[in-house]
């Protein structure tokens, strides 16, 4: 395996180990959500603010007046991703927050024929109606026992909200793509500490 395959793989199994216990930690901190949020950014964009002053990434012509209006719209929809995907771990649970929340595909794959003129083919539709049962299934297994009820539906709703959000954030990224990724991400960690700042 050469080296830019094993870091790639390496980084791969970070960014899933954080994301897969990312709801667990939300939880186990008793904090209010908009603080965990607030915290994300701030330790994530001090951070990557090390890491692109590092990296020679904050020179002025990577940071146009389009990177920053992009990134500040994507970091809003991202930081509010967050914000309610955090919030549904409360109400539904999550496992089935994380599930709900899987439907951004969907939404991204529909927002991206809208307004990109990206084409549907009907083996592309075939593979996303299976996946959206299989979804159904096991949302509708989970909200029969003591959990359903309006707390339950709002986890839903509120994971429903965080997946559109993100595939919202991942269009707009989509017109970004000169622009390396820490940077992208520093504006949006930048952008989610002022929005919400405590």
């Amino acid at each position: 395996m050469d080296d830019k395959l094993k870091r790639g793989s390496l980084e791969m199994i970070a960014a899933m180990l954080i994301s897969g216990t990312i709801g667990w930690f939300v939880l186990l901190s008793g904090q209010a959500v908009v603080d965990v949020v607030f915290w994300r950014c701030l330790i994530g964009g001090g951070t990557l603010l090390l890491v692109c002053a590092a990296l020679g990434l904050l020179r002025a012509e990577l940071l146009g007046r389009r990177v920053l209006l992009l990134g500040v719209l994507s970091g809003v929809a991202i930081v509010g991703n967050w914000l309610l995907l955090f919030a549904s771990y409360a109400q539904a649970s999550i496992a089935v927050s994380t599930v709900v929340y899987n439907v951004q595909p969907f939404m991204l794959v529909g927002l991206a024929a809208l307004f990109l003129g990206e084409r549907l083919t009907w083996l592309k539709l075939a593979w996303l109606a299976l996946a959206f049962v299989g979804m159904l299934a096991i949302v509708s297994a989970h909200g029969r026992g003591a959990v359903a009820g309006a707390n339950y539906l709002m986890g839903i709703g509120l994971a429903l909200g965080a997946a559109l959000l993100y595939a919202i954030a991942a269009l707009i990224v989509k017109r970004l793509s000169d622009t390396p990724p820490h940077l992208i991400a520093l504006i949006q960690l930048v952008t989610g500490v002022i929005c919400w700042r405590r």
